[in-house]
């Protein structure tokens, strides 16, 4: 297997992760390992799904196609609009919630690197281009800061 498959094949498993069926296996995983108290819980599926279905409606407003759609040569089909990247918004706002959980502090340190390695796979898919990657950062840290302070 070449360096580029490899690579392909990491990239399709972290983007497979970063699915709606994705992020909710890895929350029940740490919340089992982890066992973190059930409003906490509850308060996770509120700070991942409103910006990511946020995100998802945001893409009809700036109708930015995706490579494929603009006949690129693509390791992955993805449908839809493309900016913002919501895989990198999910990946942000899982990264930033389990840094600002006491209970979940020691995971902060291998999930900090998660929405970088999101955005490198949406991209190395082509999936994304870095701009949709850079706006679901973006929305990622906003989003962050409006459900922090507000809640």
């Amino acid at each position: 297997m070449s360096k580029g498959t490899k690579r392909t094949l990491f990239a399709h498993v972290i983007s497979m992760i970063g699915s709606w069926w994705g992020i909710i296996s890895v929350t029940l995983l740490v919340y089992f390992i982890s066992p973190i108290p059930k409003d906490k819980l509850l308060f996770f599926f509120i700070w991942i799904f409103i910006p990511t279905i946020t995100s998802e409606l945001i893409k009809f407003i700036f109708k930015r196609k995706r490579p494929v759609q603009r006949g690129e040569e693509v390791k992955v089909k993805a449908y839809g609009y493309s900016f913002p990247s919501s895989h990198t918004v999910a990946a942000f706002m899982i990264a930033a919630w389990i840094m600002l959980i006491p209970e979940l502090r020691w995971w902060s340190y291998l999930f900090i690197s998660w929405p970088f390695i999101m955005g490198w796979s949406r991209v190395w898919l082509r999936a994304h281009d870095v701009v949709d990657v850079a706006g679901g950062f973006g929305f990622g840290i906003l989003a962050t800061i409006l459900i922090y302070f507000f809640n």
